[in-house]
């Protein structure tokens, strides 16, 4: 039995009013559905992990109706930022009872540190100093197993277009990751597929959207036809892990293929 298991969402897109869709998708309805069907098909989770863009254009209200279905699980919650995201509103309105946006959850074998990577202004991803300092003093102080997680990816997807929009000063998140051999591995969002590396003794992976994906290796923005899906990690009490995708049965075919941007 893993001594942890997470639930990994990202890229909600929940848009101001309840119904409005995005590409064509209603993001609210596939958020919503898929919390549903995760806990359906693997049980509790102990924790579940939010990487960014959980609102496009987000309102309190949008922010609101986010808290409102993970509520229902009765699950705690670690709310990070994307690069649509309002972060100061964010904190205000998911960031009570059982969700945070604390950056570090400890458990009795492992510990998750949640990052900044949003570059206000901007949709790529940057990891201020503060961010790269907090990452070092707490690894330094504490030797548990860790997993990181945000939202702009570290290192390239394969898709050209989205690699524009990856976090600057990657290198330097990388850098400090493995000097600390309790890094295990990295989690991130933003890509709307899934990406799954190997950084020397760190797994680097990206959930799949809860909304809508983008087609792997595209040169230029393209959505691609597979479903909505969220990532699940299995962590053990030796350090050992186990990851893996999984996606709804949906066809989605509301899906504005013929769109070139949002």
């Amino acid at each position: 039995m893993p001594a942890l298991k997470v639930l990994q969402l990202s890229d909600l897109h929940v848009l101001p009013h309840a119904g409005d869709t995005l590409l064509g998708v209603d993001t609210e309805y596939y958020f919503a559905r898929i919390l549903n069907e995760a806990f359906q098909s693997h049980g509790t989770f102990d924790l579940v992990l939010l990487t960014g863009d959980l609102g496009q254009d987000p309102t309190p209200d949008s922010y609101r109706r986010i808290a409102g279905h993970l509520r229902h699980y009765a699950t705690p919650c670690l709310c990070l930022p994307g690069n649509h995201d309002d972060w100061p509103l964010m904190q205000r309105e998911l960031n009570a009872d059982a969700l945070s946006c604390r950056k570090q959850w400890l458990f009795p074998d492992w510990q998750i540190i949640g990052l900044n990577s949003q570059k206000p202004g901007s949709p790529g991803g940057y990891l201020a100093g503060e961010e790269l300092d907090f990452l070092d003093r707490t690894l330094a102080a504490c030797t548990l197993p860790a997993l990181l997680a945000m939202h702009h990816h570290c290192v390239a997807s394969g898709s050209p277009w989205m690699d524009t929009m990856m976090i600057e000063n990657g290198e330097e998140l990388l850098r400090i990751a493995e000097n600390y051999p309790q890094v295990k591995a990295i989690t991130c969002g933003h890509v709307h597929q899934e990406i799954a590396q190997q950084q020397r003794t760190i797994q680097i992976v990206s959930a799949p959207a809860s909304c809508f994906q983008f087609k792997p290796g595209a040169t230029e923005f393209a959505l691609d036809i597979k479903p909505p899906g969220y990532r699940v990690f299995e962590l053990y009490a030796d350090g050992s892990l186990k990851t893996a995708c999984h996606r709804i049965a949906a066809e989605q075919p509301e899906l504005r293929l013929d769109l070139n941007s949002y």
